[in-house]
C-alpha cells in the first residue's frame, strides 16, 4: 500500500491527510465545518500545579453548551502508523507536520510526546471516515483539544462527526473551574484507570483518585455493582425472565452518584426500556426524556438514538418494547416491529438484547 500526504492549508488553520489516495474524495465529500470561534472564548490557559498547562472556565458554562469545535491538524490512516518501520514512519510524519502552516505546526508540537510519532500516538482520536470499509480507520490529531487535562469524572464530553471534534459541557460549570475530559474508560476500577494512564506518563489526582482508601473503595464498589447489574440485565432479558425495572432506576442512581455524567444517555435508555417492558408509562416518559437530552449532548442533535428516545417519550404505547415483559410473563408470543434488532415486522423475537439495540 502506498501512502501519500495531502495538504489543505485553508481548512481551519491547516490540515494534512496521511492516507491512501482512495480516501481523498471521502474527506472532500464531508460537509465543511469551521472551527468554533468566540469573540471571547469561555476559557483561558493557565499553568496548574502538578499538571502543566490546562484550560480554566472564565465564565459560567451551561450544561450542553459547545465549548470547542474544530477539525484535525493531522489525519493519519492506521496503515502507516502500524505497518511502517520506525525510522520510515517518523520521517514520513515529520515531513507531513512541516507542511502545516507555521501556527498549526507550533500548536501540534506543543502537545505531549517526545517526538512526532509519540505526539500522534498519545494525543489522537480514532475516526472511521468511511464506515467499515477498507482503509477507513484513521487517527485524528486535534492540538487544541489536547489542552484539556484528564479527569476520571470530567465536566466535558466530546463527540466526533465525520472529522469534526466537538466538546460539550456535561454539567453546569462555574467560572474558575478547570475544564477536563477523560482520556480513558471511566467505568474501570481506580487501579485499572491509573494503569491505563501510564501511557500519558502521569498518575491521576482527580477528586475520585485522591479520595483516600475508603473513598476509592466506595467508588470501586459502585463501579463493580454497575457492571454486575448490566450483566444481570442482559441475562435476564435474554432468558425471557421476569423484568425488574427497578434495576434500571438503580443503575441510573449509581451512574449519577459515581459522577459518570458522560455515560448517562446509556443508563437512562436502559431504564426507559425496562419500564416500557412492564408498561409503566410515567417512568418510561421521565427516563426517555432524560435519555433523549443526554443523547443529544453525547452524540449530537441528529443522533438516531436521541430521536428514538424522544419518540418513546411521546408515544410510549406504540414502541416495540411496550409491555414486552408482561406479555412474556403471561406466556404470550412476543411480536415486535423493530428494524433495530434485525427483525422484520411481525417476526417472532426470541431474545431481546439490552447492549446492542439501535433505535429508529
Amino acid at each position: 500500500m502506498e501512502y501519500c500526504t495531502y495538504l489543505n492549508p485553508h481548512m481551519n488553520g491547516g490540515f494534512v491527510l496521511l492516507s491512501a489516495e482512495v480516501n481523498v474524495d471521502v474527506i472532500d465529500a464531508f460537509p465543511f465545518e469551521r472551527t468554533l470561534v468566540y469573540e471571547a472564548p469561555p476559557f483561558y490557559m493557565e499553568e496548574i500545579p502538578g499538571k502543566g498547562f490546562g484550560l480554566i472556565a472564565n465564565r459560567s458554562i451551561l450544561k450542553g453548551e459547545v465549548v470547542m469545535k474544530n477539525t484535525p491538524a493531522l489525519l493519519v490512516q492506521f496503515g502507516p502508523h502500524l505497518e511502517l518501520d520506525g525510522e520510515s514512519r517518523l520521517e514520513f510524519y515529520e515531513k507531513a507536520v512541516r507542511r502545516l502552516p507555521k501556527e498549526r505546526q507550533d500548536a501540534f508540537m506543543r502537545q505531549y510526546g517526545e517526538d512526532v510519532f509519540m505526539k500522534i500516538d498519545r494525543n489522537s482520536f480514532r475516526l472511521f471516515i468511511n464506515g467499515d470499509k477498507k482503509y477507513s480507520g484513521h487517527l485524528g490529531c486535534f492540538p487544541d483539544v489536547s489542552r484539556f487535562n484528564h479527569d476520571c469524572r470530567p465536566n466535558l464530553h466530546y463527540r466526533i462527526a465525520n472529522i469534526t471534534h466537538t466538546v460539550i459541557a456535561a454539567r453546569n460549570i462555574s467560572a474558575g473551574e478547570e475544564l477536563t475530559v477523560s482520556y480513558i474508560d471511566g467505568t474501570l476500577s481506580q487501579a485499572d484507570r491509573q494503569s491505563r494512564l501510564d501511557d500519558w506518563g502521569f498518575k491521576c489526582t482527580c477528586p475520585v483518585c485522591s479520595s483516600g482508601a475508603d473513598g476509592i473503595a466506595a467508588s470501586d464498589a459502585r463501579l463493580e455493582l454497575i457492571h454486575e447489574i448490566e450483566d444481570g440485565l442482559e441475562k435476564m432479558v435474554a432468558a425471557g425472565g421476569a423484568i425488574t425495572p427497578e434495576l434500571g432506576a438503580q443503575l441510573v442512581d449509581l451512574y449519577e452518584k459515581e459522577g459518570l455524567l458522560t455515560y448517562l444517555g446509556h443508563a437512562y435508555t436502559r431504564a426507559a426500556l425496562l419500564f416500557s417492558m412492564v408498561a409503566d408509562e410515567e417512568n418510561v416518559v421521565a427516563y426517555a426524556k432524560q435519555a433523549a437530552e443526554a443523547m443529544v449532548r453525547e452524540h449530537g442533535p441528529g443522533a438516531g438514538d436521541a430521536k428514538a428516545m424522544m419518540g418513546l417519550a411521546e408515544h410510549p404505547r406504540e414502541h416495540w418494547s411496550w409491555g414486552v415483559g408482561m406479555r412474556a410473563k403471561k406466556g404470550e408470543e412476543t411480536v415486535v416491529a423493530s428494524k433495530a434488532n434485525g427483525k422484520a415486522q411481525g417476526e417472532k423475537v426470541e431474545t431481546l438484547r439490552m447492549d446492542n439495540i439501535v433505535f429508529e
